[in-house]
């Protein structure tokens, strides 16, 4: 009678067992397969669903305008296997070593495919208006997260960087970015809030050179609005138009402004504010007779373009445009602040001496 139990528990046992293997066998992704990797679904800067790995850890960078910067804000940069070097400089390298010695596989349209995919990215971040290089990227089976590559606004930036956040998994560090951009712009607006617009400085960007500067629906229209100012080039819609407009000498005699202010080179950190100075064309002008030329500093990306440190490059300009209002504002510890906060560097007093004061140079028409 025990034996006849036994056997009856035995064969029990074994009709389990069977039952088990067969529930495992029947599962997804078991009986000797790889589980399937979970995804995530975003919308990139292009309004563009992309389905990318829950966790990146690789990523390819093929455009600038700042993509770098921000993966650097994000503390994401040891991730970068590979960006083009002509978006990369000196400064940059210093805050993120690893930068330094990434492969090139171009950048926007020009891009190797091939070498690409020797380097097996989870992503690619490439820039909106890259299409013919982002389609052959993504036929060859890498999702491309597309970026506003310096054509953004503010809030449209901030949206990047919180699209970035969620890529990278660093949502926090992305909010926080944001948040050091709302606070900053707040400070300023409100240092400038009872200034009437009859009274506010009247102010001219120069680019690459003395007569190309950017109107509506550009980032240096942004930058001097947001800095109180009001831009003499304000009348020209440059919504459509890429890297800047070109104006008449008589155009900018005509306009007269009260500041102007130079972007400075991002590769030798030199400053062509010289050139208004030094032309006789523009000796009429309020601003060069009252030497309100100012060189724009330069951190690991221009200050007056759209990147993570632009907030400290609308400090400075609000601080040339009114020094009164902002007698209050150490832009060197402002500095040193956001570089600690967000880039996890400690700069040095000579750093941010080269940061804040671009050397001057002076160059022709």
């Amino acid at each position: 009678m025990k034996r006849d139990a036994r056997h009856l528990v035995i064969a029990i046992v074994a009709v389990c067992a069977v039952l088990v293997l067969a529930f495992i066998l029947a599962a997804p992704g078991t009986a000797g397969e790889e589980p399937a990797a979970t995804v995530l679904t975003i919308t990139d800067m292009d309004n563009r669903t992309v389905t990318i790995p829950s966790e990146v850890r690789t990523v390819v960078i093929t455009c600038c305008g700042g993509a770098a910067q921000e993966l650097a804000a994000l503390g994401v940069g040891d991730r970068v296997v590979a960006q083009p070097k002509k978006c990369t400089t000196e400064r940059l390298y210093t805050v993120v070593p690893g930068y330094r010695t990434t492969p090139d596989v171009g950048s926007f349209d020009e891009v190797n495919v091939e070498e690409i995919l020797k380097l097996n990215p989870d992503v690619v971040i490439g820039s909106y208006y890259a299409e013919t290089g982002n389609s052959r990227i993504e036929a060859a089976g890498v999702p491309v997260v597309r970026v506003l590559t310096g054509r953004a606004g503010v809030e449209e930036l901030k949206q990047e960087f919180l699209m970035l956040g969620q890529v990278f998994g660093r949502e926090e560090r992305a909010e926080r970015l944001v948040a050091y951009w709302n606070e900053t712009l707040a400070r300023i607006e409100a240092k400038l809030a009872d200034i009437p617009e009859s009274e506010r400085k009247r102010v001219y960007y120069m680019m690459s050179t003395p007569l190309k500067t950017e109107g509506l629906g550009a980032w240096g229209n942004d930058m001097i609005h947001a800095a109180g100012g009001i831009n003499v080039a304000g009348g020209i819609d440059q919504k459509v138009i890429r890297g800047g407009y070109e104006i008449s000498a008589e155009e900018l005699v005509r306009w007269d402004p009260d500041v102007i202010y130079v972007q400075s080179s991002m590769k030798d950190y030199s400053s062509p504010a010289g050139a208004f100075v030094a032309n006789p064309q523009f000796e009429t002008i309020q601003a060069v007779r009252d030497g309100a030329v100012y060189p724009c500093p330069v951190g690991t990306f221009w200050w007056d373009r759209p990147a993570p440190e632009s907030p400290l490059g609308i400090l400075w300009l609000a601080q040339k445009l009114y020094p009164d209002r902002f007698a209050d504002v150490d832009l060197a510890d402002e500095t040193t602040k956001f570089f600690r906060e967000f880039y996890d560097y400690d700069l040095t007093d000579e750093e941010v001496e080269s940061i804040l004061h671009p050397t001057p140079i002076s160059i022709g028409m």
